[in-house]
């Protein structure tokens, strides 16, 4: 079982730091930003499985050939309290240790997710609260021409001058909310505004604020690891490219252009302010200046070419291979 246990703690480092960079810097990402979600999310997956898999497998070698027949081995001998028996298998302290950071580790992990899930509820149920209060939906707002665009998503429609648009997910599609304000509503034309929403309908169809909220407990959890700080920065980054995507389905691009230019021209300091602030709420940032990077921009600009059907086969494959690795240390061997 010992190699085992090396085989995962070298995959746990080069799932950690070694991998990252390379794949938020990766150019495929921007020609086919599902394939690059996929890759991070199978990072995610079988970087969390290796860095507790590392201890466990290394903590139960001492009680037998396989991980079945050792965690079986150590819960008789627990349940019979047959401590002197330990000794006879040659336990020593670091196998005891390595036990205990996995399943620390383990709770860490899951307890964090919990805690950021009750979190953004509570959090999306307050900004739901103040937005229903603070905002007008869109059939009483008085853009009667506006509301034409904002589709059969519940619009509220928020006096203020700065050009915002994001949306509040909901538990089911009824209770999602799509906000925009006053000052996107007088700067954007009709085509722009349907743009704008058909973004963020987007987020809420393909339910990127699971995502997010997955990628930042991942990274509240481990914060100092790189693979968490890039991989939440990367998921920001792709969601919104898959919603430009969704956008530009049924808009054309300088529609959608023109909009995030609109949008984004007086919310400069969105990222670090409101943006965050929504994010933390639960909302799903959108197309107002939330998340324009360059590598965004430029796509949006110049349209890449997707990327050849072998080599979505090949990001796929080794989506799946990463997370077969660990998985079959853990479950089958």
């Amino acid at each position: 079982m010992i190699p085992l246990a090396v085989f995962l703690a070298a995959l746990a480092a080069v799932l950690a730091v070694v991998l990252p960079p390379l794949i938020s810097r990766a150019r495929f990402r921007t020609r086919t930003p599902w394939a690059a979600m996929l890759l991070w999310q199978a990072v995610a997956l079988a970087g969390g499985l290796s860095l507790i898999g590392a201890p466990l497998v290394y903590g139960l070698s001492p009680f037998g050939a396989t991980l079945h027949t050792a965690l079986a081995t150590m819960l008789e001998l627990l349940v019979a309290g047959d401590f002197a028996a330990l000794v006879g298998l040659h336990v020593h302290p670091t196998h005891v240790f390595a036990l205990c950071l996995a399943v620390l580790l383990g709770l860490h992990l899951l307890l964090t997710l919990l805690r950021t899930y009750v979190r953004v509820l509570a959090s999306r149920r307050r900004h739901r609260d103040l937005v229903r209060l603070l905002s007008t939906p869109a059939e009483q707002s008085g853009a009667t021409g506006a509301h034409a665009e904002l589709g059969e998503d519940v619009a509220h429609v928020i006096e203020h001058e700065a050009p915002l648009a994001y949306c509040l997910p909901g538990r089911t599609a009824g209770r999602s909310l799509t906000v925009v304000s006053r000052g996107l509503l007088d700067q954007l034309a009709p085509e722009e505004l349907s743009a704008v929403v058909a973004h963020e309908r987007t987020h809420l169809q393909q339910r990127h604020h699971l995502l997010t909220m997955a990628f930042d407990a991942w990274y509240r959890a481990l914060p100092w690891l790189p693979t968490t700080r890039h991989g939440r920065e990367a998921v920001l980054e792709l969601t919104e490219m898959l919603a430009d995507d969704g956008a530009l389905r049924g808009h054309s691009r300088t529609a959608l252009l023109r909009s995030l230019a609109l949008s984004s021209s007086e919310s400069g300091e969105d990222d670090a302010g409101t943006g965050a602030a929504r994010r933390a709420q639960g909302a799903t940032p959108g197309a107002g200046g939330t998340v324009i990077t360059t590598a965004r921009l430029q796509r949006l600009l110049v349209p890449p070419p997707a990327l050849p059907r072998t080599a979505v086969v090949a990001v796929v494959l080794a989506s799946a291979a990463l997370l077969a690795g660990p998985t079959a240390v853990l479950l089958v061997v």
